[in-house]
């Protein structure tokens, strides 16, 4: 009892200054920890978020190669596609030619 006494005459004595000094202290020391703590929850979130981005961007890559497959089937498509019109015009072409040349004897052959 005669130490809180002692304590308590002390502080009165000294007055407010050392009050103000212990608060400052003790506020210093409760924010710092405050800011710890909030740095390394701060450093969880950019974490967490780099990883969701990464397997984001992972994602979107593996659907851009698909889509870049899928383009250079359609192309392969179009390129057989347009071959094979250009072959069947070739065969109909020749095909035209006979019928015209059968269709010149046979207008020959009625003009005798």
């Amino acid at each position: 009892m005669e130490n809180m006494n002692d304590i308590v005459s002390l502080l009165l004595s000294s007055g407010g200054t050392v009050v103000m000094a212990v608060l400052f202290i003790i506020f210093l020391f409760y924010d710092r920890k405050d800011r710890k703590e909030k740095e390394t929850q701060d450093k969880e979130e950019r974490k967490l978020e780099r990883e969701a981005n990464n397997k984001i961007l992972n994602e979107l890559s593996a659907s851009n190669r698909n889509i870049a497959e899928s383009l250079n089937l359609l192309k392969t498509s179009i390129d057989t596609n347009n071959t094979e019109f250009r072959q069947h015009d070739e065969r109909a072409i020749k095909e035209f030619s006979h019928i015209k040349e059968d269709l010149i004897i046979l207008k020959e052959r009625g003009e005798k």
